[in-house]
């Protein structure tokens, strides 16, 4: 098996992780799509969508996403 190969396979895996940790979502409450993109080749891993859930929140105004990166 090639290195490249096994690399995706591992990236592969640890997305499934992820994902099997989101809660599911039940195809008619709204919904964010979540894409796994590789980061050395920028092909799609896979996606998903899972519910958009409203948490509380400790501030007014509006609420923004923010990107978080790979854990080192």
């Amino acid at each position: 098996m090639s290195a490249e190969r096994e690399r995706l396979e591992l990236l592969r895996a640890k997305t499934e992780e992820i994902v099997a940790d989101l809660p599911a979502w039940d195809n008619e409450s709204p919904a964010v799509l979540v894409t796994f993109t590789d980061p050395v080749t920028r092909m799609r891993l896979g996606h998903w969508f899972v519910p958009a859930t409203k948490a509380p929140q400790t501030q007014p105004g509006p609420r923004h996403l923010r990107l978080v990166g790979e854990a080192s």
